[in-house]
């Protein structure tokens, strides 16, 4: 009787972790879906600089929203602004109620940091997305001289 409760128990216990991995849960399963799309877009909006295809990525609203015009815009000043796209980096992702958020860090010719947020409906489409280069202020000659 020992022998049938100890092997019970082990097969209770090698059976437990096997079911925990078992089925992806539904946040794993948005943030792949998302993180396709997010690669897609980055591809297609700035490396291969082609921003309406780029805008057939993003949601509904966002098409009806903005033209593919304003989109070229947006393209044209990004690529005047900061140049080529020479790397990217994934930062964080983040769930809130009614929407997700990717980071991601990018260094671009013109701007050596940028950080770059793509914004998603619950529904896995791209709502939005914002390039926001860091810059470092540095002290001018009058300044140091008025601290010393």
């Amino acid at each position: 009787m020992k022998r049938l409760w100890l092997i019970v128990t082990l097969l209770c216990l090698l059976a437990f972790p096997v079911s925990a991995f078992a089925a992806p849960s539904d946040n794993a399963k948005a943030f792949a879906s998302e993180e396709t799309v997010a690669t897609q877009w980055i591809d297609t909006m700035l490396t291969k600089d082609q921003p309406e295809k780029a805008l057939t990525l993003m949601s509904k609203d966002a098409q009806s929203n903005v033209k593919p015009a304003q989109m070229k815009e947006i393209r044209d000043r990004m690529a005047k602004e900061l140049g080529a796209l020479k790397t990217t980096r994934f930062i964080s992702w983040t769930r809130f109620d009614q929407a997700d958020q990717f980071i991601y860090l990018m260094g671009f010719d013109k701007a050596p940091t940028v950080r770059c947020e793509l914004l998603f409906r619950k529904d896995g489409s791209l709502e939005n997305f914002n390039l926001t280069p860091f810059t470092v202020q540095q002290k001018t000659d009058a300044k140091a001289s008025n601290k010393k």
